[in-house]
């Protein structure tokens, strides 16, 4: 069964913290099965093309992803509420806890997103929960991804998710054929409060 949720931009009128714990009750009794929000802090208006701040800053790429690989291990671990104690290249962590743990085990599901064409990001997704791909242009990219996900995977017996958005109106049965086991419709950034609960109302897909 492919799952439906909600993915909402946090600005303007979506910004109060009481509507949008509001809209996610309002979508829990209409049978959605997820709330989710963007990871923005802000969004220009209008909306220019800016330089990159990580290659302003010099950045390097691989250095980012072994960051954020090593990050996720320390995470992972002190999800258990257990005192971690860590030693790595980018990090040192001693006898922190985690507390109170997630209720979810046994740990919070981690989605890994990336853009299509990018082995580095599926390789990621491959030790975690999920995928959510940027950007899809067709359905076939999508069965493309979750064919090379499946080889990286190799005979893993865990559930695996992986995750669309697409714009209101694209019919996402093509993509459920090629693996989505999660429908999202991506709403713009100026979108408001009546077109969520719009939305909202037309319910989950079916």
């Amino acid at each position: 069964m492919t799952r439906s949720a909600l993915w909402l931009p946090l600005f303007d009128g979506l910004a109060d913290p009481v509507v949008a714990a509001r809209l996610a009750g309002e979508a829990e009794a209409a049978g959605w099965h997820g709330f989710f929000v963007w990871d923005r802090l802000s969004w220009p208006a209008p909306v220019r093309q800016v330089a990159d701040p990580w290659i302003t800053l010099a950045a390097v790429d691989r250095l980012r992803g072994q960051m954020l690989d090593e990050a996720m291990l320390v995470l992972t671990t002190a999800w258990s509420g257990e005192p971690v104690h860590h030693r790595g290249e980018q990090y040192t962590i001693d006898g922190i806890r985690f507390l109170p743990r997630p209720v979810q085990r046994p740990r919070v599901p981690v989605w890994v997103a990336g853009y299509p064409g990018r082995i580095r990001p599926l390789r990621r997704a491959a030790h975690h929960d999920g995928y959510f791909p940027i950007d899809l242009e067709h359905p076939d990219q999508l069965a493309e991804i979750v064919a090379t996900l499946t080889d990286l995977r190799g005979p893993a017996t865990t559930p695996y998710d992986v995750a669309v958005a697409l714009p209101p109106g694209v019919d996402p049965e093509p993509y459920i054929k090629a693996g989505a086991t999660w429908w999202m419709p991506d709403l713009p950034p100026e979108a408001t409060v009546d077109e969520v609960r719009g939305l909202l109302r037309e319910g989950p897909y079916k």
